[in-house]
């Protein structure tokens, strides 16, 4: 359901089984995972990324890796998640435990910190949608070997735009998309606490930069868009696109791009100012949310209206 300006999460519960396995008094660490929303269809779409595992005990003031990169992947027949090399509770210890997905994201991880760093991470047209986990259990007067419930969040944003035509002609094509004053690069850190930062490189892409990070992609209907108001076309081919949570008003982002019109002689020429839209507008894009624009075309203009819609329409138990 599509909600203007306020999102109610829901929590997408992907197992709730505790697997845990014992030999003789010792327990295997096992684990479930949560996640908010996702921009993956179904469970299954998240079990094929699988999960990255850090994590690290502190006994005796002395602290160890025991996951370290581990892939933790969906066990169809626990169900739940299960990893390779078996690891065990250590009485008395206090763990922190570090997950990123997808598994392919380079990442490295700081034991004595409990703190995780993606670096030089760069938002491009259909890159991943980056999740990360924290948790933390201090086993001291404590014997709780539960499985950890590792409950995903959002390190990005997603922005999706949608062509309206409400012109009096079909439209035939549209060219040379891009996101202009858009920065698209920086380092990700979290930590087992939940503390949480980016920073980025400091440069924008510019409105003549080779490198377009967002570079349009719009393959539209055989015959062009035809003319009807309740028609809305994806701008993208992937959709939707991952975006670094940054201010949309402050540095001016504006969306560029060029269509031609049934009968037209050449292609009108649009910059649209995404931080200077009437009406009620988001200021800067969140982690966590999603943000859509709706562009519709006139016969000499275009507006454009934004609201933020859930990730996902149906909320289902995964």
């Amino acid at each position: 359901m599509r909600k203007v300006l306020t999102i109610v999460l829901s929590l997408l519960v992907l197992s709730g089984c505790d697997h845990s396995e014992s030999i003789g008094d010792a327990r295997k660490i096992g684990f479930t995972s949560q996640v908010n929303r996702a921009l993956v269809e179904n469970v299954h779409d998240l079990q094929q990324q699988q999960l990255k595992l850090f994590g690290a005990y502190t006994l005796d003031e002395r602290t160890t890796r025991v996951f370290d990169a581990e892939r933790l992947y969906y066990d169809a027949s626990l169900p739940g998640w299960d990893y390779a090399n078996p690891q065990y509770w250590i009485m008395d210890a206090a763990y922190r435990f570090c997950a990123v997905a997808p598994y392919t994201i380079p990442c490295t991880f700081s034991d004595e910190e409990g703190k995780v760093t993606i670096s030089n991470f760069s938002g491009n047209t259909g890159c991943a949608d980056v999740l990360y986990a924290t948790a933390e259990r201090d086993l001291k007067d404590n014997e709780d070997f539960s499985t950890v419930s590792l409950r995903f969040h959002h390190a990005c944003a997603a922005v999706q735009f949608n062509l309206i035509n409400a012109s009096s002609q079909v439209l035939k094509g549209v060219r040379n998309i891009r996101l202009v004053g858009l920065k698209n690069r920086g380092d990700f850190s979290f930590d087992s606490t939940g503390v949480v930062s980016w920073v980025f490189d400091g440069t924008t892409i510019g409105a003549d930069d080779a490198e377009q990070p967002y570079g349009g992609i719009c393959t539209l209907p055989g015959g062009g868009l035809p003319v009807n108001l309740n028609v809305k076309y994806p701008l993208y081919d992937e959709k939707a696109l991952i975006v670094l949570p940054q201010t949309v008003y402050k540095t001016e982002i504006t969306l560029h791009l060029e269509y031609i019109k049934e009968g037209d002689a050449e292609y009108a020429v649009r910059n649209i100012r995404l931080g200077w839209l009437d009406g009620v507008r988001p200021t800067e894009w969140k982690a966590g949310e999603k943000y859509e624009y709706n562009l519709t075309i006139t016969d000499n203009t275009i507006t454009a209206e934004v609201i933020v819609v859930d990730w996902i329409d149906d909320y289902v138990d995964l």
